[in-house]
């Protein structure tokens, strides 16, 4: 085979791939991290409302954790990204909080309680949610979150932080709120 047809045999080979379930993607492995679909789909929802005519979401990026504040309560934490707002080579995070919950058929549903921006271009980032964590206080019933990220020094590129920091938040009366420090 001559060089040159090498990158089109190589196109051809990974859409033929592709279109019969062969992408990594697909795997039981891979999707065992990714978000629920009613999650997905509320998720799907608030880009819509949060975007504006040119802005996309970007579903890749969408990460969640479900989390207890009590031995029978759960609150279950999503971030994720809007991008291209006016056009431009800029992106949100933003960070929803939902109940999980079921209907009456027993499939799983998501109610919103609040949705917070929490990151983006020049600010900071979430990179996951693994260390995140939650508590209520028992009197006041007061939840407050934890999430690590990472914050733009004046020496980072837009897109890329590089100092560690701990977001500390507050949900009172279904309200979310920023603690500074």
């Amino acid at each position: 085979m001559k060089i040159a047809l090498l990158p089109a045999a190589l196109a051809l080979f990974c859409t033929v791939a592709l279109a019969e379930g062969g992408a990594v993607e697909d795997t039981p492995a891979a999707n065992a991290d990714a978000p629920p679909k009613e999650l997905v789909t509320q998720v799907d929802h608030l880009v819509a409302l949060l975007r504006d005519g040119f802005a996309t979401g970007y579903p890749e990026a969408t990460m969640s954790a479900t989390l207890n504040t009590s031995p029978s309560s759960q609150l279950t934490l999503a971030v994720f990204t809007v991008e291209g707002f006016a056009m431009g080579n800029s992106y949100n995070q933003y960070l929803a909080v939902f109940e999980p919950d079921a209907n009456e058929a027993g499939d799983p549903h998501y109610r919103l309680i609040d949705t917070l921006q929490i990151g983006g271009d020049n600010f900071r980032a979430i990179q996951d949610l693994t260390n995140a964590s939650v508590s209520r206080d028992e009197n006041t019933g007061v939840i407050q979150l934890n999430l690590p990220a990472l914050a733009n020094t004046e020496d980072d590129s837009p897109n890329f932080p590089s100092q560690p920091v701990v977001i500390a938040l507050t949900l009172e009366h279904d309200r979310l709120a920023e603690v500074k420090p």
